[in-house]
């Protein structure tokens, strides 16, 4: 195993001051994590200033991070020296397993931003008061051997919930109990779960009580074979029910092949990702539809593309998605995804949000009844609609003082 570094930091009042030395003052840095606990970072990493408007800052810190097989997650740590032409770029790799708790794994990501932080600090003050400790491997490099899994990269999680709620003519209750497989290597990616609930909801009416089931259920399986560093082929499966959709049955099996334009080694900062997938399905249904088909075997093809750039000045992710059935085109539905997260100016950043759906493929509509009616409304029968939407925006204007070096845990 590669030896641990262990960063240990001590600093004096005047850490701030110019010396007579001639080492730099210490840098301003810049964070831009959106999973990190930035107050532990500050607690703990000291021999940095930190600021709250990159325009202000010597090094730019861009944390993105992944969620890994079986729950762990990989952070990807982007060091940028801004200011100086042809400045100093290095990015560090740090995977916390799935194991580890919140705690243990700040605890790590912060020894890598140490380690990140060592060649930009050199040449500044901070140097004068910094030491660094090398942990001796236990086993001799020479006699390293690969550990021996015996779980071949398999990684189980299984998981059990309930909740229930109620008020003088209502309950509610809910259990929800799921499980999931996975396994990833550098060349294939098997991923299987299922999870279901049971959901019952009692009202007292003014003439009856009214009995809501809302079970659901769900099985979905994928493994993927990477090809090239753009290009590879997988497979989905999936077996389903849900009541409050009409939907007894419904099982399928689709091919699909992906290509990203940029390399997938690039995927934490920038990727265009193209995906096809045709799926033959069968469904049966609770009650008769207003297609006239209490079953039926289809065949659907779905094409998605998603964009996406994680850069200094924000964060752009476009995913637009369409699919239609064999049988009949016009069945089809079409999704529209965008985020943006910009820096339009120093202090200033626009958040903006939204969905848009084209829905022409409501299959499982039940011929009789009428969606309207209260108690289908309380049933949470699926209603007919051509169209859904969402959207948000937010803006952001921070100005004052630059630093943001202070952690005060009182109240």
């Amino acid at each position: 195993m590669i030896p641990v570094f262990i960063v240990l930091v001590f600093f004096t009042e005047n850490l701030n001051a110019q010396n007579n030395t001639g080492l730099s003052p210490i840098p301003n840095v810049y964070l831009d994590c959106n999973s990190c606990d930035v107050t532990y970072i500050r607690s703990n990493i000291t021999f940095v200033n930190y600021v709250r408007d990159q325009d202000d800052a010597s090094i730019y810190l861009l944390i993105n991070d992944e969620r890994t097989a079986g729950g762990g997650r990989e952070f990807n740590l982007i060091f940028s020296e801004l200011g100086i032409q042809g400045g100093r770029n290095d990015t560090l790799r740090y995977v916390s397993s799935s194991t580890d708790t919140s705690d243990e794994r700040r605890i790590g990501l912060n020894r890598y931003i140490k380690i990140g932080l060592i060649p930009f600090v050199s040449q500044t003050i901070a140097i004068e008061s910094m030491d660094v400790f090398y942990e001796q491997p236990i086993v001799p490099d020479d006699q390293i051997v690969e550990t021996d899994d015996p779980w071949n990269n398999w990684v189980f999680d299984i998981n059990l919930r309930s909740n229930m709620s109620g008020q003088a003519r209502e309950f509610n209750f809910g259990l929800y109990s799921g499980a999931e497989a996975e396994r990833t290597t550098e060349t294939w990616k098997i991923r299987t779960r299922v999870h279901g609930e049971i959901r019952r909801r009692n009202v007292e009416l003014t003439d009856r009580t009214l009995n809501v089931n809302r079970d659901w259920g769900d099985y979905w399986g994928m493994v993927a074979y990477s090809v090239s560093d753009h290009l590879s082929f997988g497979a989905f499966t999936g077996t389903s029910f849900n009541r409050s959709n009409n939907i007894a049955l419904r099982t399928y099996i689709a091919p699909a092949v992906e290509y990203n334009f940029f390399p997938y080694s690039e995927f934490q900062q920038r990727r265009f990702v193209v995906q096809y997938q045709i799926s033959p399905q069968y469904r049966k249904y609770y009650k008769t539809t207003i297609f006239l088909e209490d079953s039926e075997l289809i065949m659907e093809q779905e094409v998605s593309g998603r964009l996406r750039y994680d850069q200094r000045w924000g964060r752009i992710d476009i995913r637009v998605s369409g699919s239609h059935y064999f049988h009949d085109a016009a069945i089809n539905r079409i999704t529209f995804n965008p985020s943006f997260d910009i820096r339009v100016m120093r202090g200033l950043s626009v958040s903006i949000s939204g969905s848009y759906r084209v829905i022409n493929d409501q299959l499982s509509l039940e011929f009789s009844g009428d969606p309207n009616d209260p108690i289908s409304i309380i049933e949470g029968v699926q209603r007919p609609t051509s169209y859904d939407y969402s959207f948000s925006f937010g803006l952001s204007y921070t100005f004052g003082s630059i630093y943001n070096n202070v952690v005060n845990p009182r109240f």
